[in-house]
């Protein structure tokens, strides 16, 4: 037990810097806590200064390039008193121990969210939480493990440590099956699945925990024939194609929130302050059953047609689309979320049921500039142009749905 003792006593000190100990006490100690042998069988103990942690049951989802894509946060907490790289990151079947994705240097600096403007890219301060958002894609969905694990190296202290963590069992691939909720063609998914920053990053910290809601939202905007977003004044409107156009219900299902009689937003810039209470303007939140809710954003002020309590059906009308609330251009934003809150709950993939895709945005520079400048954005094919059916529309294709 003396011994069970000195290792739990030396870890805290390496940990919180008891007595002042220095960087090079703290590398002596992990070195040689991290090798430290099994007791009576028991797994041997490794001193961990980085946890790791997945907080929300990943949910797989087809996408429209035929892949099945995992997207989930992996929150890294550095419990020391000094600045953690973290050097590289192994994504496993956690039953088999193999890798099936792998994080680079580089990927992790653009991954690693830490609210630190002076953080190190890549790293995390003392004492501070990072999180890291997860993509892994899979080609079939045998092939998806039932559960991952995280094996990730950590320089600390002038010592490196590789510890394996943040175990997190997976759902199977998503069912929900939904209709449009946009009829016509030529709409283009602005910042969606699976690596645009501004919606899967979009992490809140609301009554006392973190929230994700955004994790599989859409902007749907619309072009025109010549692949231009708006044309004409760019503070107007109406100028926008998308203006304007009816918001239909993605499936049968309950109004639970019906907001309107915010107005439109200026287009060309976020508003410097809005309310959180007020971020989706003029929307409406319908209860799709079994704890999934669709959220409609930025509505028309004056033309939402439904209020809470309505049962609706797949193809109703509910409202238009504007640019009311948190928005800086006529837009639907779109998400499916696990609770009746459309902040203070966590992103869900859906699929949608039949649209048609040939083209995409080239990035989101590219559908940034067509939004800022009026010019036709920059494209590119799709693979396997064509009819799509029970999959996600992935980050800026541009798709027609059925009239």
């Amino acid at each position: 037990m003396k011994t069970s003792k000195w290792l739990a006593t030396s870890a805290l000190c390496v940990l919180v810097a008891c007595g002042g100990g220095s960087s090079s006490s703290l590398s002596v100690l992990l070195g040689s806590l991290a090798s430290a042998q099994s007791v009576n069988g028991a797994p041997a103990m490794q001193v961990t200064p980085v946890t790791l942690r997945v907080a929300n049951t990943p949910v797989p989802v087809k996408g429209s390039d035929s892949l099945f894509h995992v997207v989930y946060e992996l929150e890294l907490s550095n419990f020391s008193g000094t600045s953690a790289e973290i050097q590289g990151l192994n994504v496993l079947d956690a039953s088999l121990g193999r890798p099936v994705a792998t994080l680079s240097p580089a990927d992790i600096a653009k991954r690693l969210v830490v609210r630190d403007k002076a953080a190190a890219k890549g790293s995390i301060g003392p004492s501070q939480v990072g999180l890291l958002y997860m993509h892994v894609t899979f080609g079939d969905p045998a092939a998806i493990p039932a559960t991952l694990a995280h094996r990730v190296t950590v320089a600390i202290g002038g010592a490196s440590v590789v510890e394996t963590a943040g175990r997190i069992s997976l759902a199977a691939p998503t069912t929900l099956v939904l209709g449009p909720p946009l009829r016509g063609t030529r709409y283009i998914a602005g910042d969606g699945c699976c690596d645009s920053v501004r919606h899967v990053q979009a992490t809140l910290p609301l009554n006392g925990q973190l929230f994700t809601a955004q994790r599989f939202a859409i902007d749907w905007e619309q072009l025109d024939a010549q692949g231009r977003i708006y044309v004409g004044d760019p503070k107007l409107p109406a100028s926008y194609v998308i203006y304007g156009k009816p918001i239909y219900a993605v499936a049968d299902g309950t109004v639970v929130t019906a907001v309107d009689g915010l107005p439109d937003t200026p287009p060309g810039a976020l508003p410097t302050s809005i309310p959180i209470e007020q971020a989706d303007g003029n929307h409406v939140v319908l209860d799709l059953g079994g704890g999934r809710f669709a959220l409609f954003a930025h509505m028309v002020p004056g033309s939402v047609r439904v209020r809470a309590g309505d049962v609706v059906s797949a193809g109703q009308v509910i409202g238009q689309v504007g640019t009311s609330g948190n928005s800086s251009e006529p837009h639907l934003h779109f998400h499916v979320v696990d609770g009746p809150s459309p902040l203070a709950s966590n992103g869900l993939p859906y699929l949608m049921d039949g649209f048609s895709a040939s083209q995409r945005g080239v990035s989101t520079a590219a559908y940034d500039l067509a939004s800022s400048e009026g010019k036709p954005i920059a494209l590119e094919a799709v693979p396997q142009p064509g009819a799509r059916r029970n999959v996600l529309p992935l980050d800026l294709w541009i798709v027609d749905f059925p009239s």
